[in-house]
C-alpha cells in the first residue's frame, strides 16, 4: 500500500470505529475487551488472546446517557456509555475502566446495568504514586485484572504470551513516536490531523496490522524531502483531543503541534515496558513513571513543571488547554499551570469543549486570534 491508501484507511477506521473491530470478531471468531482511555493495560488483553478497542467517545445522543448519569459528569464518560446505550458498541465482549477520576470510578455498576456485558472490571490505579506502597499495590492490581482475564478466557495467560504483547506494544509506541517526531519536524509531509489519526486508529485496529501499516507508511514519509516552511509551535495540554477539527483550524493558521500531554495522544504512547524485568513488574514501572496528567499530580514531576520545560525544550510559541467541560481535575490543576507557563514567557489560552456540544465557529476564531496574538513564527 502507499502513503495514500494507508492513511486512507486510517481515516476510514477513525470515521467508522467499529468497522474493523467488527471484521475482526467475524474473521477470528474472537472477543474484544472495549477500555476507556487511556491507562489501561492493553499487553494484558492482548496476550489473553482478546482485541483491545479503544472507546474514544464520539457522535452518540448525550441525552440516552444523562438518565443514568449527571450532566455534569464528564461528556466524554457520557458520550461513551451513550455509544453503548445506542447499541454501537454491542460488539464487544468486556470493558476495563480505569478508575482516574470521580466519573470513572463511579460508572461502572452504571454501565452493568444500563448496558450489561459478560466481562466488566475496574483498573484500579493507585492516587498516591509517590509513595513507596504504589508500585507493591499497582503490581498486585495488575495481577488481579490478569486473573480475572484468565478466568473469563479459561486459561492461564503465560509468561511468554505477555512477553510477546509487551514486544508488540513497545514497537507500536516506538513507531508512532517517530510519526509523531516527522510532524514536528516536516508539517508538510505528515499533517497534525493525519498524525493523530494514525494514534486514534492504532487503539481502534488489531495491533498487528497497525504495525506493519505504520512500518510502511515510515518508509514513504522518510524518503520524502520538503521544502522548509514557516510555522506557529504550539503544545496542546489537556484530557482529550477533542473536536478533531481543532487540528484543521491549527493547521489552517499556520500551526503545528510539537508537544501534547493528551490520553490519545502523546501521554499514550510516552515510555517503553522493559523487555527483561518480570512483566507485571515491568507494566507497572511503565504506569508509574508517565508524564503527568490531572489527578495524577507526582511529586518528583509536577505537572506545572512538566509542562513549562517541554515548552521551552520544544521553543513552543504558545500553548492551548483543551478542557472537557466539567473536568474537575483539568479545572484544578488549570490555574497552577498557565501561572508556571506565563512566568517562562509562554502566552496560553484556555478552550472549553464537550463531546456532542462544541461551537466549532467559536473555536475556529479563538485559534485564529490567538495564533495571531502568539506571532513570531519560526522557521523550521
Amino acid at each position: 500500500m502507499d502513503k495514500a491508501e494507508i492513511i486512507g484507511l486510517f481515516q476510514k477506521v477513525a470515521e467508522n470505529p467499529d468497522w474493523q473491530a467488527r471484521q475482526w470478531k467475524k474473521e477470528k471468531n474472537g472477543k474484544i475487551i472495549g477500555f476507556l482511555l487511556t491507562d489501561v493495560p492493553e499487553e494484558l488483553i492482548h496476550a489473553a488472546g482478546f482485541l483491545p478497542y479503544g472507546i474514544c467517545g464520539g457522535r452518540s445522543r448525550l441525552d440516552r446517557a444523562n438518565a443514568h448519569l449527571q450532566i455534569w459528569a464528564c461528556s466524554f464518560v457520557r458520550s461513551s456509555l451513550a455509544l453503548a446505550l445506542e447499541r454501537k458498541l454491542d460488539f464487544l465482549d468486556g470493558l476495563i475502566i480505569p478508575q482516574t477520576c470521580d466519573t470513572t470510578r463511579m460508572v461502572l455498576g452504571i454501565w452493568q446495568h444500563a448496558s450489561p456485558l459478560p466481562f466488566l472490571q475496574n483498573f484500579r490505579l493507585p492516587r498516591q504514586v509517590n509513595r513507596p506502597s504504589a508500585r507493591e499495590y499497582l503490581i498486585g492490581e495488575l495481577a488481579r485484572l490478569k486473573e480475572q482475564l484468565e478466568i473469563y478466557r479459561g486459561a492461564q495467560i503465560s509468561t511468554e504470551e505477555l512477553q510477546n504483547s509487551i514486544k508488540l506494544y513497545n514497537r507500536n509506541r516506538s513507531l508512532l513516536r517517530k510519526l509523531y517526531l516527522i510532524h514536528e519536524q516536516n508539517p508538510t509531509s505528515l499533517s497534525a490531523k493525519v498524525l493523530y489519526t494514525l494514534l486514534k486508529g492504532s487503539m481502534l485496529m488489531p495491533r498487528e496490522k497497525v504495525n506493519e501499516l505504520l512500518t510502511e507508511l515510515l518508509k514513504t514519509l522518510e524518503g520524502e524531502t520538503t521544502p522548509p516552511g514557516e510555522y506557529t509551535r504550539l503544545i496542546i495540554s489537556g484530557t482529550l483531543l477533542e473536536p478533531f477539527e481543532l487540528l484543521d483550524y491549527l493547521e489552517e493558521s499556520g500551526g503545528i503541534i510539537v508537544g501534547d500531554d493528551l490520553q490519545n495522544g502523546f501521554r499514550y504512547i510516552d515510555g517503553e515496558v522493559k523487555e527483561d524485568v518480570e512483566p507485571l513488574e515491568a507494566l507497572a514501572d511503565r504506569q508509574l513513571n508517565r508524564i503527568p496528567f490531572a489527578g495524577y499530580d507526582l511529586a518528583r514531576n509536577p505537572r506545572r513543571y512538566f509542562l513549562s520545560r517541554m515548552a521551552v525544550q520544544k521553543k513552543a510559541q504558545g500553548v492551548i488547554f483543551l478542557h472537557l467541560k466539567y473536568c474537575e481535575p483539568e479545572n484544578y490543576d488549570y490555574y497552577d499551570n498557565a501561572q508556571t507557563l506565563e512566568k517562562a514567557g509562554i502566552p496560553t489560552i484556555r478552550i472549553e469543549t464537550e463531546f456532542g456540544a462544541t461551537s466549532l465557529g467559536q473555536i475556529r476564531t479563538r485559534v485564529q486570534a490567538f495564533l495571531e496574538m502568539v506571532g513570531g513564527i519560526i522557521n523550521d
